[in-house]
C-alpha cells in the first residue's frame, strides 16, 4: 500500500519503522497493513501476528463495539486528531494485560483508498507519576491534618487519660472501676491512632548506629511475653551466630518488630506458632517474622502496605501500620516482602544492609 504524499513504499516504510513513538497503518476496513517495531514492543506481538489483522485484536474487549463506531466515522469525516485530544484509551497486550495509552490519528490517502495512521504512546509511567504525585499532596494534607489533631485531640485525651487512672486507684467500686477501664482503653487506641498518623505522614530522619538485630528481636518479643502466653502461642527462634550488625534506628526497628508480631498475634486468634528467623544474606541481614494464621488471598497480599488498607472492621484499624514499616525499612535502605497462603500462614521477610564498617572492625578484633 502506497500512500499518495510518498515517493515510494519503501520510503514510507522506513519513516514508519524509525519513529520513536508506537505507529500503525489502517486501512479503510480496520485491517492492520503495517507496524513498527515500538507498537510490537508496546503489545508484545511479533510482526506476523498483527499484520493482516483486525485492529480491534489491540483494544480491550469492552470497548472494541465502540472502538468499530468511532472508527467507522472517522472514515466517513477523516480530520487529524493530536495526541491526548481524545478520551482515556487502554491498550490490550498479547498476554492479556491493558495498559493506558495516548493516540494521535492521521488520515492519509494510499493508492488502495483512504487508511490512517495512528501514533501511539504509551503513557504508563506518566500514569504512575502522576498517581505518586497525588499521593504525595495527599500526604502533606494529611501531615498538616495530624498536626492538627494530635495538637487538638491529644491535649485533651492526656488529662482525660491522666483524670481516669487517677480515680481507678482511689475508687474500691467494681462497676466504677470497670468503667474506667473503658475509659483508658479507649483513651489509650485513639492516642495509638493519632501517633501512627503523625509517623505516617512526618515520619522523622533516623538516628542511625550500629544495631544488632538479634537484641531487637529480643526486646520485642519481651514486650509480647503475657500476650504469648495468654494466646497459647508457640515461639521459635533461629538466629544464625555472629549476624553482622545494621545501622540503623534502634527505636524504628523496635516499631517494626512490634507492628509485625502484632499482626501475627491477631492472625492466631485460637493460638499457633510464631518464627522469627535471623541470618546473613549476601550484603544484607534477613529478617523473617512467620505465622501460622489464617493467611491472605493474593487480592489482600498484594494491598497490605497501602496507606488506610485493612481488613479489620471499622474503628479496629487504622490501616497505616504496615505503611508505616514499609517506609521505615525503605528509608533504611532495605527492602520487605510478604508471602501468604490461605489458612496457611503469612511471612514478612525483611532485608537490611550490613553495617560493613561495623562488621570490618569486629572482623579485625
Amino acid at each position: 500500500m502506497i500512500p499518495e504524499s510518498f515517493d515510494s513504499e519503501q520510503q514510507f516504510h522506513l519513516i514508519v519503522e524509525a519513529a520513536p513513538n508506537g505507529m500503525l497503518l489502517v486501512d479503510e476496513s480496520g485491517t492492520i497493513v503495517l507496524v513498527n517495531a515500538s507498537v510490537l514492543h508496546q503489545f508484545g506481538y511479533e510482526r506476523e501476528e498483527v499484520l493482516g489483522k483486525s485492529v480491534e485484536m489491540l483494544i480491550p474487549g469492552p470497548s472494541r463495539s465502540d472502538h468499530r463506531q468511532h472508527r467507522a466515522g472517522f472514515m466517513k469525516t477523516p480530520q487529524t486528531r493530536s495526541m491526548g485530544g481524545g478520551r482515556e484509551l487502554f491498550g490490550l497486550r498479547k498476554d492479556g494485560s491493558e495498559f493506558p495509552v495516548e493516540i494521535g490519528l492521521t488520515p492519509i490517502k494510499t493508492t488502495k483508498g483512504m487508511g490512517v495512521v495512528a501514533s501511539i504512546l504509551d503513557i504508563s509511567e506518566r500514569k504512575r507519576l502522576e498517581m505518586q504525585l497525588r499521593r504525595t499532596e495527599r500526604l502533606a494534607e494529611l501531615g498538616t491534618l495530624a498536626s492538627g489533631m494530635a495538637h487538638e485531640i491529644g491535649t485533651p485525651m492526656n488529662v482525660i487519660l491522666g483524670r481516669a487512672e487517677y480515680l481507678l486507684q482511689r475508687t474500691a467500686d467494681e462497676g466504677m472501676k470497670k468503667g474506667l477501664a473503658t475509659i483508658v482503653t479507649q483513651v489509650e487506641r485513639i492516642t495509638k491512632v493519632i501517633n501512627q498518623l503523625l509517623a505516617f505522614a512526618w515520619r522523622k530522619t533516623p538516628e542511625r548506629r550500629a544495631v544488632d538485630l538479634g537484641e531487637i528481636v529480643d526486646d520485642s518479643l519481651e514486650i509480647f511475653q503475657e500476650r504469648i502466653a495468654q494466646c497459647r502461642i508457640t515461639v521459635d527462634k533461629t538466629i544464625e551466630s555472629s549476624v553482622p550488625p545494621v545501622r540503623a534506628d534502634r527505636d524504628q526497628l523496635i516499631q517494626v518488630l512490634i507492628n509485625l508480631v502484632m499482626n501475627s498475634l491477631h492472625a492466631m486468634p485460637e493460638g499457633g506458632r510464631l518464627r522469627l528467623s535471623l541470618a546473613r544474606e549476601n550484603s544484607c541481614v534477613r529478617l523473617g517474622v512467620s505465622d501460622t494464621g489464617h493467611g491472605m488471598p493474593e487480592e489482600i497480599r498484594s494491598k497490605v502496605f497501602e496507606p488506610f488498607f485493612t481488613t479489620k472492621d471499622f474503628g479496629k484499624g487504622t490501616g497505616l501500620g504496615l505503611t508505616v514499616v514499609k517506609g521505615i525499612i525503605e528509608e533504611h535502605g532495605g527492602t520487605i516482602a510478604v508471602e501468604s497462603v490461605v489458612d496457611k500462614g503469612t511471612t514478612f521477610w525483611i532485608r537490611l544492609p550490613v553495617d560493613e564498617a561495623q562488621a570490618a572492625s569486629v572482623k579485625r578484633q
